[in-house]
């Protein structure tokens, strides 16, 4: 009786999630017909905070400038923010910064909430009291996946609280360059490390649906070789053989599936 009743409830929750997509999909589906060619690149253009706040590039606080916000939600149609602010700020402030970013998109036409990303690479850093963790590579030394998981789950969670439902995070570069600064932020240099702790995390981030509060969307990064800097600085040329980009390749693909 106990596997008939397992076998009608699977049955069931496989119906409703299948309803559920198709219901998603329908909706996707519809918005995207009524918007023009302006809302569609708007869209998929992302800005930064600096553009929006008082204080521009120099807002350490947080401070939303309401005519940025106008112009870059309604005039321009942007569909989404992220974080480039030096300085955490506390919960409040985070539900202040949200709350006026997506009030101003009840002014918009389609109405269409703003996807806003933080980088909570080891621990929601951009949060005060916050729980830190230490860096990618360290934690791949330690070759525990649970360790992984228990950090995404903190990190998904103190995410939720601030008010973002997206991370910058995890970082599946494949160390090559040791001079490159951001080092610390990958798994390091061996691809089977990198796609298992890669795949661990994202797992963790993701797996209980944006729907409940200790889940957030993550984001897949840099990959393919951006560890690879030729001088060690950030945002530099790489310059990567045929051979090596194929010794890469195997654990970025492991890592989306």
């Amino acid at each position: 009786m106990k596997k008939i009743f397992l076998a009608i409830f699977s049955c069931f929750l496989v119906l409703s999630m299948t309803a559920q997509i198709n219901t998603d999909a329908g909706k996707t589906a519809a918005i995207l017909k009524k918007m023009t060619l302006e809302e569609k690149v708007g869209q998929m253009t992302q800005v930064t905070i600096a553009l929006v706040s008082k204080g521009g590039w120099s807002d350490t606080e947080g401070n939303m400038d309401p005519v940025g916000l106008k112009t870059a939600i309604v005039d321009h149609k942007v569909g989404s923010i992220l974080n480039v602010n030096s300085h955490a700020l506390s919960v409040d402030k985070w539900h202040e910064v949200i709350t006026a970013i997506q009030d101003e998109v009840k002014n918009s036409r389609l109405k269409i909430p703003i996807i806003y990303g933080l980088d909570g690479i080891h621990g929601q850093t951009y949060t005060l009291n916050s729980t830190l963790f230490p860096q990618n590579i360290a934690m791949a030394a330690t070759r525990n996946t649970d360790l992984v998981r228990a950090e995404a789950k903190t990190t998904a969670k103190e995410l939720r609280a601030s008010g973002v439902r997206w991370n910058f995070a995890p970082v599946l570069d494949c160390g090559r360059q040791p001079l490159w600064s951001r080092f610390p932020e990958t798994y390091g240099e061996d691809v089977y490390i990198g796609t298992t702790m890669g795949s661990t995390a994202i797992t963790a981030y993701e797996e209980d649906g944006l729907k409940k509060t200790t889940a957030v969307a993550s984001c897949m990064k840099h990959y393919l070789a951006y560890s690879a800097s030729r001088t060690g600085k950030d945002r530099t040329p790489i310059y990567l053989s045929e051979v090596e980009l194929r010794e890469l390749l195997p654990a970025a693909i492991s890592c989306s599936y």
